[in-house]
């Protein structure tokens, strides 16, 4: 299954939820229904002869009490919901995650944010936000958010400490699986419908206790038996509610079960895949087997957001029957066919052994014992699209090398919040297509001396190192957890210093054209309420012109035969298209006209988003080459339509 399909599956799945969601709703409406119509005594009067639909049927009475379940069960899910809206960040607060800032000078820290960044460099997505839970010391993790524009990984305390570094990526890669897939919104709706049914065993709780409270002081201050008798009866409401609202924790751990579990194995499969590693993936669900309470969260969430867990967060009667994970010893074999348990002990201490020393950075191409395919081999079309939504052990290589290869002081501004403005203002002097562009009065005056200074200092650093041109969209990258700490006012500030930087040569770039993609794309979502467009185009033949601008500029960003470009970039989807797309002159398919293209094409459908990147690879990859400019205009276009492309070349 590709990216694409994987994204349309958890769409579909959605549509399963819902059927869940409204099947728990009236199963809990019948049942309040059935105990109201017993307690207030609704059945008293009915002539013996009546039939059962006779005696239990008061339309009224079904009405009222379906509209005050369907208000309650609504107002939890809308509440919570309310409280999710940013995403993977405000799951993890409500966890007590605390957000690791990239400056940090934690060992463990430092170990997450390289393996993760890593794992970001090399899958096209952007360097999610990274939180952890400081209470928790059990082994567990997890993904959340609505998008790649708002995703957070959380690992907790007990996950840091314990975990060697193979370990930890096998961990990170399986949350990076839910990232491409597009389990997260899956799992961040869901959190918000079970509030929602759990709402009524807690709604029972309240209404017990406050009726044996009224009962109390309505029994002392000598009240009549009526009174009595009303208290004794919302009492027995309340307990019925209490156990009515257990209707809704099955059905949520249902739910959860229905959602979550063979998702679980095909993350594990994924992780696998992605690190060619099972030892380390393998190595951390053993460790969490050994544990006495295993991945258990303390934290009260843990009922309601165990879907979300890389391994089981609570533990239930309920599980036996709706367990939200796979066995950890069946997830174990299905990853190491030659798992044996006697062997553990000695395994162990081998691993630790060998990983004693281990530092934090990660191996080069040239130690990995399984390098990515070289040469033309690794840039053929089918090659590349195989690898959108995933990422394999060659790219991880190759990104743990430029991270590795990057200077310190570089990589250090990306990680504060100070620098990392500075540094997105000097990729854009650096990567501007005039040699001359120096910095204009205006920006000294906006900006201040202290900015002004220290984006000069990491210019002349970018310029130093001008053989080292792909270094620049990773270090904006690894630039973006910082920039978000901004606040609002400082955002729009500098998205306006931003775009005129740009502009200010009065030639785009194709750097700055993808740097602006990436950037205001991803902190637009996190500073603005903004939302993904509406899907208008389900089929390649209402996108001709727009198709032919989007190929026509690749083409012609090509080094060597435009025509060509074009016409190989045709070949996988002309019968989709309408008839008459001709290769456009440069002057009409610019960058100015391809951004009001990207905007127009980022609406539409999942299969034509991947027609889309499918001519565009056969396009790029059609001299057997791929040049800078060539790669920096696809990740623009991916960016632009929410299609993480992995690194090529």
């Amino acid at each position: 299954m590709d990216f694409f399909e994987a994204q349309d599956r958890a769409r579909r799945n959605t549509w399963k939820l819902v059927l869940l969601y409204a099947a728990a709703v009236i199963l809990i409406i019948t049942s309040v229904y059935l105990v109201t119509t017993v307690i207030f005594g609704y059945t008293a009067g009915i002539p013996p002869e009546a039939t059962f639909l006779e005696r239990v049927w008061h339309p009224w009475l079904l009405l009222s009490v379906s509209t005050i379940i369907v208000i309650i069960i609504l107002s939890g899910t809308l509440f919570r919901v309310a409280q999710l809206r940013r995403g993977g960040a405000a799951v993890a607060e409500m966890l007590g995650g605390r957000k690791v800032e990239p400056s940090t000078n934690d060992f463990n820290e430092q170990q997450l944010i390289n393996v993760v960044e890593e794992m970001s460099i090399a899958s096209g997505i952007p360097v999610p936000d990274i939180y952890v839970l400081d209470r928790e010391e059990n082994i567990n993790a997890f993904a959340a958010g609505f998008g790649t524009h708002d995703a957070a990984i959380g690992v907790t305390r007990g996950t840091l400490e314990q975990l060697n570094r193979d370990e930890l990526q096998g961990v990170i890669a399986h949350e990076f699986s839910h990232i491409f897939n597009g389990d997260m919104r899956l799992n961040i709706r869901l959190i918000g419908i079970l509030n929602g049914i759990l709402l009524l065993h807690i709604m029972g709780l309240i209404l017990m206790r406050s009726s044996m409270f009224a009962g109390m002081r309505g029994g002392s201050s000598g009240k009549g038996k009526g009174s009595g008798n009303s208290a004794i009866a919302i009492i027995i409401l309340g307990v019925s509610l209490l156990i009515i609202g257990y209707i809704g924790m099955i059905f949520g751990r249902m739910i959860q079960a229905a959602i979550s579990r063979q998702r679980e194995y095909l993350a594990d499969a994924a992780a696998v895949q992605y690190t060619r590693n099972p030892v380390g993936l393998a190595g951390a669900l053993r460790k969490i087997a050994r544990m006495k309470d295993g991945g258990k969260i303390q934290d009260g969430h843990a009922l309601e957001m165990s879907h979300l867990f890389f391994a089981s967060s609570f533990n239930s009667a309920l599980d036996r029957i709706f367990a939200t994970h796979p066995p950890l010893e069946k997830r174990i074999q299905t990853i190491d066919p030659s798992h044996d348990p006697e062997h553990e002990k000695m395994k162990e201490r081998v691993q630790k052994r060998v990983a004693k020393d281990r530092i934090t950075q990660p191996e080069t191409a040239a130690e990995s014992p399984l390098p990515f395919a070289s040469g033309h081999a690794a840039l053929t079309p089918e090659v590349i699209l195989a690898a959108i939504g995933s990422v394999d052990r060659g790219q991880l290589d190759r990104a743990g090398k430029i991270l590795q290869d990057i200077p310190a002081g570089l990589r250090e501004a990306a990680h504060e919040p100070f620098g990392a403005e500075a540094l997105i203002y000097a990729l854009l002097l650096s990567g501007s297509k005039s040699t001359e562009q120096k910095f204009p009065n205006w920006f000294r005056e906006q900006t201040g001396e202290k900015l002004t200074g220290h984006v000069e200092k990491l210019t002349s650093q970018l310029q130093m190192q001008n053989g080292h041109r792909e270094w620049f969209l990773p270090l904006a990258e690894l630039a973006l957890p910082s920039l978000r700490n901004m606040s609002a006012d400082q955002y729009k500030e500098f998205r306006n210093n931003m775009e005129q930087l740009a502009q200010e040569d009065g030639i785009i770039s194709y750097f700055e054209f993808a740097l602006e993609k990436m950037v205001v794309r991803q902190l637009d979502s996190a500073f603005s309420n903004r939302k993904d467009p509406e899907v208008r185009h389900h089929h390649l033949k209402t996108l001709g012109k727009e198709f032919a601008i989007l190929l026509s500029a690749m083409a012609h960003v090509c080094e060597t035969d435009p025509e060509a470009a074009w016409k190989a970039g045709l070949r996988p989807v002309e019968k989709y298209l309408p008839d008459g797309i001709e290769l456009l002159p440069e002057d009409e398919c610019g960058l100015k006209q391809l951004g009001k293209t990207l905007d127009e094409i980022a609406a539409s459908a999942n299969p034509v988003k991947k027609y889309i990147i499918t001519a565009i690879v056969y396009c790029i990859t059609s001299d057997q080459q791929i040049s800078i400019a060539e790669r920096e205009l696809l990740r623009a276009v991916s960016e632009a339509i929410d299609c993480p492309v992995p690194m090529m070349g």
